[in-house]
């Protein structure tokens, strides 16, 4: 009997046809600037930043970190810092249908090999790089040839009868990084 147990499961999973991601969690929780990090208030001190700036301390399932988030250039940005308040990367929300052909391509491929519909919720570009070419990209308006560029994408997908929200990360290729599912503690919403 264990045997026979055993070989139906090895057939379930080979044959599920459900997207396989790691989970996420966020929590952001608004905090005041005087209890931001010296080295991350610096950072965006000595930018072109010129509208208001929110704080925020973001909890993962594993992680802390602090963001800033605020408008320039008439585009929502964030940057995310470490709690020693160094900074990790600059997101600026973009319209999908803005991105290049070839990576949308990608993108509308791979959704609709894990979805059997899909929505796109909102969409990031993503600057990884030294803290110095970062916060040029801030001043001179120019992306630095030295950093590193991905799209994060929140994405409403539709598998078999079950509805969840996912994060994908791609590089500028369009090529997928990571896939996650982002999951939501109890007492952070309801369920009926």
């Amino acid at each position: 009997m264990p045997k026979i147990i055993y070989i139906l499961l090895i057939i379930v999973f080979t044959c599920s046809s459900d997207l396989i991601a790691q989970e996420k969690f966020e929590k952001e929780s608004r905090i005041k600037g005087n209890d931001v990090p010296t080295e991350a208030q610096l950072f965006i001190d000595s930018s072109n930043i010129t509208n208001k700036v929110k704080w925020y301390k973001e909890e993962g399932l594993n992680t802390q970190s602090i963001e800033a988030k605020f408008k320039y250039n008439n585009s929502k940005y964030s940057v995310e810092f470490n709690t020693g308040g160094h900074v990790e990367d600059i997101e600026i929300e973009v319209n999908f249908e803005d991105l290049e052909s070839h990576l949308k391509e990608a993108i509308i491929l791979q959704l609709k090999t894990d979805c059997s519909k899909y929505k796109i919720v909102k969409v990031q570009k993503q600057y990884t790089g030294s803290e110095s070419h970062l916060l040029s990209t801030f001043k001179t308006d120019k992306t630095s040839a030295s950093l590193t560029i991905k799209y994060e994408l929140i994405i409403r997908c539709h598998q078999q009868k079950e509805v969840n929200l996912f994060e994908y990360l791609f590089n500028d290729s369009g090529e997928l990084i990571s896939t996650s599912k982002i999951v939501f503690k109890n007492s952070s919403h309801l369920e009926y």
